[in-house]
């Protein structure tokens, strides 16, 4: 079993009914431990507390909510040194070991394909403004629209809801990327052959659903013979 670890304003957590599950202990019992410890937890980081609100029951009102703790990667270790070692917990603790550092290899690659991700996005910005002041000069009512008409475009060709591109995985970052590339170097050469500006952007949204097609065949599993 894998644990979920999730970055919360940079910094890697797990919930701590997660953790229980991983563990194979009830979480009241991690939970207890985590209030009678709180003080030493604290020492590795802040401690936040959540609540879940309890189901909808059939014969009216809600379950009772349920408390839990979102832990980093210190406070999960030394939870787990109060714990008497067994051939199970210990092979807990290597697993969970693994899958923070996975984490943070994850986050690393994340914020690299970010960093390369700005750089494009800013030669893809100044593509935008030469077709809006070419569109501007060929008699466009509304040539601004095209800095939000074209990352609309991006967000659907990708899937991608508004606000969602800070946190998403690297590779959905490259593919962000990739789109973005092939729209500057579209716009570009549509201007260089003195298109008209609403035919630039449909060469541009041609060519990134091409692009976004092979992507999404090239990584599709492929059938068994």
């Amino acid at each position: 079993m894998q644990i979920e670890i999730t970055s919360i304003k940079n910094e890697l957590r797990t919930d701590s009914r997660l953790l229980s599950q991983f563990l194979d202990h009830r979480h009241r019992t991690i939970l207890e431990n985590i209030d009678r410890y709180l003080s030493e937890l604290s020492e590795l980081g802040r401690v936040p507390f959540e609540t879940e609100k309890g189901k909808k029951l059939q014969q009216g009102g809600f379950a009772r909510a349920t408390r839990y703790a979102l832990l980093n990667e210190d406070q999960c270790y030394f939870l787990l040194t109060l714990m008497r070692n067994n051939e199970k917990v210990v092979k807990s603790k290597l697993a969970l070991v693994k899958a923070f550092s996975d984490a943070r290899t994850q986050l690393a690659k994340r914020d690299l394909a970010r960093i390369e991700g700005k750089k494009v996005r800013h030669h893809e910005t100044d593509a935008i403004k030469q077709l809006v002041d070419y569109a501007s000069a060929r008699g466009s009512k509304s040539p601004d629209k095209y800095f939000m008409v074209i990352t609309k475009m991006t967000n659907n060709l990708l899937g991608i809801n508004a606000g969602e591109r800070d946190n998403l995985p690297a590779d959905k970052l490259k593919h962000i990327t990739l789109v973005e590339t092939i729209v500057d170097l579209a716009i570009r050469d549509g201007i260089l052959a003195e298109m008209d500006y609403k035919d630039i952007y449909k060469l541009a949204k041609e060519r990134a659903s091409s692009v976004v097609g092979l992507v999404l065949d090239a990584n599709k599993p492929k059938a068994l013979k």
